[in-house]
Formats: C-alpha cells, sequence, structure tokens
C-alpha cells in the first residue's frame, strides 16, 4: 500500500514536469527563506546581547546625582557625594548586594616608548575583573595587594596594548601614565562591547587600583559604583535598599531619583530578550507568508491531480473504499509535496549558511547558524502549510459521487 501511494505521487509529480517544479520552487523558495530569516534573527539577537554584556551581566551601575527634591529641612539642589570608605559598609548593610566597585574615570595621556595616546584610566577595585567580565588573556587583573599599598601597578585593554606595544609582549614593561611609571600586569581578552556608560570601552582603557587613582589625582569622591545583586531577578528590591542606605546616610530623599541615578542591567536584558523574541517571531511570520505562497502552489496542483484522476477515485469508492481512506491519500499527497520542498530548500539553506564567512560577519550580525529551535519552528511552519494545502483538494477527492467521476 505504502509502495502503491509513492508510485501514485512519482506518476502525479513527473506527469507534468514544469507544473511540478514551480510548485516545489516555490515551496524550496519558501523554506529557504524562513530557515535565513530565523537563522540571521536568532545570530543577531545572540550578538547584540553578546555586545551589550560586554560591560557585565546583570550589574546595577549607580551615579551619584544631584537632589531635587527637600529632605529633613535640607534643600533640594545638594551634590551627593559617595566616598569609598562609604561603599565598603554598603555590602554587609544593604541586603541583596553580591559585591561592589568604586570606580574613577578620567582620560589620560599613556605613552610607551614613542607612542602615546590619550585614553580612559579606570580606578577599580578587585570585584571589577568579575562584575565588568575584564578577563584577563595574558597576566592578571589588579589583586588585593596592589590596592592595600597603593602600588602602581596597571591592566590594559585589548586595542590599547597592542597600539602602545606594537606586536611586542606587554607583561611586565612600564608605561607612562601623566608621567607617571606604572607596570603592566595583565592585557585583556578581546572582548565585544557595544557601548559604554563613561569614557571608552574597555578594551582602550587602562585599569589601575583606586587607592592609587585616588593618591595620584587627589580625587576624593568616586564619580559612580557597580553592584552585582546576589539575585538579579530582585534586582529592583535591591535598588531600593541601596536607594533606602544612601538616602538615610547622606540626607535625600529615597523617592528622589536624580540624588542616586541607576542603571540596572537586568531591567536590560528582560527588554532585550522581550525585543529580539518579537523580532525573530516577525521574520518568522515575513517567511511563512512567503511559504504560504508555494502552499497555494501545492494546493492548486493537487486540485488539478483530483480533477485527473477521478475516475479512479471513483473505481475505489465503487468498490468500497472508505471516503476518509480516499480523504488521507490525497491529504497525504499534498504534504509530501510539501516536506520534499521544505527538504530542498532546508539543504540549500544549510548550504549557504555553511559557506557564508562567519568570522567577517560575526561583528555586525553575528553567526547565523541552524538550531534545533529553527528546525522545529520550520518543520511545524511546513506541517502547517501542508495541512492548509491539503485539505481542500483532500476533501474534494473525498465527497466526489462514485457514479458521476465512472461516466467521465
Amino acid at each position: 500500500m505504502i509502495l502503491a501511494f509513492f508510485r501514485n505521487l512519482f506518476r502525479d509529480l513527473v506527469r507534468q514536469p514544469l507544473r511540478t517544479f514551480l510548485t516545489l520552487s516555490g515551496v524550496t523558495w519558501g523554506t529557504f527563506a524562513v530557515i535565513l530569516l530565523l537563522a540571521f534573527g536568532t545570530g543577531i539577537g545572540k550578538q547584540q546581547m553578546k555586545q551589550f554584556r560586554g560591560m557585565g551581566q546583570s550589574i546595577i551601575l549607580v551615579f551619584p546625582g544631584q537632589t531635587t527634591m527637600t529632605y529633613n529641612g535640607l534643600p533640594k539642589g545638594r551634590r551627593i557625594q559617595v566616598t569609598p570608605d562609604e561603599l565598603g559598609l554598603v555590602k554587609k548593610r544593604v541586603p541583596g548586594v553580591r559585591t561592589l566597585s568604586p570606580e574613577f574615570i578620567s582620560n589620560r595621556n599613556i605613552r610607551y616608548g614613542r607612542e602615546q595616546l590619550l585614553n580612559t584610566v579606570r580606578g577599580v577595585d578587585v570585584p571589577f575583573e568579575r562584575i565588568r567580565n575584564t578577563i584577563p588573556g595574558q597576566g592578571r587583573f589588579i589583586n588585593e595587594y596592589d590596592v592595600q599599598q597603593h602600588r602602581r601597578n596597571c591592566f590594559l585593554g585589548a586595542t590599547i596594548a597592542k597600539n602602545l606595544f606594537k606586536g611586542m609582549e606587554p607583561v611586565g614593561k612600564q608605561v607612562m601614565i601623566e608621567g607617571v611609571p606604572f607596570t603592566v600586569v595583565g592585557v585583556m581578552i578581546e572582548k565585544d562591547q557595544n557601548s559604554n556608560y563613561n569614557g571608552m570601552r574597555d578594551t582602550h582603557c587602562a585599569f589601575i587600583p583606586w587607592t592609587t587613582y585616588m593618591t595620584l589625582y587627589g580625587v576624593k569622591y568616586v564619580q559612580n559604583f557597580i553592584v552585582q545583586p546576589s539575585d538579579p531577578a530582585l534586582s529592583k528590591q535591591t535598588i531600593a535598599a541601596l536607594r533606602n542606605y544612601f538616602g538615610e546616610r547622606l540626607g535625600f530623599n529615597p523617592l528622589d531619583k536624580d540624588a542616586l541615578f541607576v542603571w540596572d542591567f537586568s531591567d536590560f536584558e528582560r527588554q532585550f530578550n522581550v525585543f529580539f523574541t518579537a523580532f525573530n517571531i516577525f521574520l518568522g511570520i515575513i517567511g511563512s507568508f512567503t511559504l504560504l505562497v508555494g502552499g497555494v502552489g501545492v494546493a492548486s496542483i493537487m486540485l488539478v491531480v483530483v480533477e485527473e484522476r477521478i475516475r479512479e477515485i471513483g473505481i475505489k469508492l465503487a468498490v468500497g473504499a472508505k471516503r476518509r481512506a480516499i480523504m488521507w491519500q490525497f491529504f497525504a499527497e499534498a504534504n509530501c509535496i510539501i516536506l520534499i520542498g521544505g527538504a530542498i530548500g532546508f539543504l540549500l539553506a544549510a548550504l549557504l549558511l555553511a559557506l557564508l564567512p562567519a568570522k567577517q560577519l560575526e561583528e555586525y550580525i553575528g553567526i547565523p547558524k541552524l538550531n534545533p529551535l529553527v528546525g522545529i519552528v520550520t518543520v511545524l511552519i511546513l506541517l502547517a502549510i501542508g495541512t492548509l494545502s491539503g485539505l481542500t483538494p483532500a476533501r474534494r477527492a473525498a465527497a466526489t459521487d462514485p457514479i458521476v467521476a465512472l461516466r467521465k
């Protein structure tokens, strides 16, 4: 029975080769479009998230600002100033804080030999490495001893190290920052980062102990500090606890959002995920419309097949074949045509993705890849289109009057 089914399917396909080619090409192109759109959409989403997380994952940035509300007799318009010593108490007294780091930022002249650059220098604490993903590719990051001893050690971003040393080994060498010698203790790995909140992106920065920064440049108050919450899902509660703590300590209303400007990365990550999920759904819908056109072609060819085989249908009904069996036969043939075209489109899309220069595309649109989700979605779309395409011809075949059919 199965052999007879495929024999009939093959006969119908080769009987009108041009019609079959046009029908299969529509389904093939539709499948090709769906897979490519979903693969590129997924690649773009992952790359953007990767670059976004270049600044850190699930972190909270806090910028001391200026009050806009009176508080306990204190006037508005006061500058909120936070010292590193004040930050040292936060982890113990504010619930939900896993770790944090102060940050001092300025642009400074950095020189090695004849090479001189004006780049961002950041004074940071040891936890900054984990919080902001400044992972060493060579050497190490700033350590506790560097901070305690106010040592003149620095950790360089990959790009600044490349521009200063021109291929030479940086670790152990001395660079001059505003005329003061600093020993390079490490170089960061290459990392993607699509934005930054102050100064240059990390790959262009030099990182030094915050104690050394304060000593050299006479700065008393942090420009901002970075908090890593214990539970990113409870970031809003952590932010509220920070506002309450600093409001009580520094004398401002915790509801005054301008006194402490807070940037919640967890919230932005959620927005990113929602946006790119909606973006991929949109691309899938666009591709599905292309595939729907191919489905219309399959429905048309199956209607023609029903008319061509009307006498065969009449004979089967006359000898006792059930209408359900007739309906299933043509419904299955329509789905087979859809799946054949889909398989061809899938193979062509996979071949194209394999031939793409992934490394050249990665920085801009990520690496489009076939993944199980894309395959599952494509198969579901194909089955849905196949069901819609085969339903009308199958029902027409099953509704055939055997007496009328045998007269033709």
